[in-house]
């Protein structure tokens, strides 16, 4: 990396300042929907019913994984369906955020690893 020091400095300061604002939202004190929330087409065992011989209704599900990282599926009352549907956004949101804080950490450590070769010492 053919980079002067200004320039990874310059680099590294402007990389601080995007972990900051993305650990400020990290940081928040929302309530998160760790899983997958989703619509679930389900036949809801009446024989008359149309679903009986096509695809079932649609119902909401709370999907998640639990401590011994099997698939369970919770069944989403209607009243809790907006305030799960808004944490389960939040939550692709911080594992966005997760993703990029990896993104920053992963270029920070190039940039001073390159700032190490262009300060290292070469004694002879």
């Amino acid at each position: 990396m053919g980079l002067s020091t200004s320039k990874v400095l310059r680099q590294l300061r402007a990389l601080q300042k995007r972990r900051q604002a993305v650990l400020r939202r990290l940081l928040g004190t929302q309530e998160l929907a760790v899983g997958t929330v989703s619509w679930v087409d389900r036949k809801c065992g009446r024989p008359g019913c149309h679903c009986a011989q096509g695809p079932g209704h649609r119902q909401m599900h709370f999907l998640f994984a639990d401590a011994q990282a099997r698939r369970r599926c919770k069944l989403v009352r209607k009243a809790d369906e907006p305030r799960l549907l808004q944490a389960g956004q939040r939550y692709r949101a911080f594992r966005a955020d997760l993703r990029e804080l990896a993104a920053i950490h992963k270029r920070e450590h190039v940039l001073l690893m390159a700032l190490r070769r262009a300060r290292g010492l070469r004694y002879e």
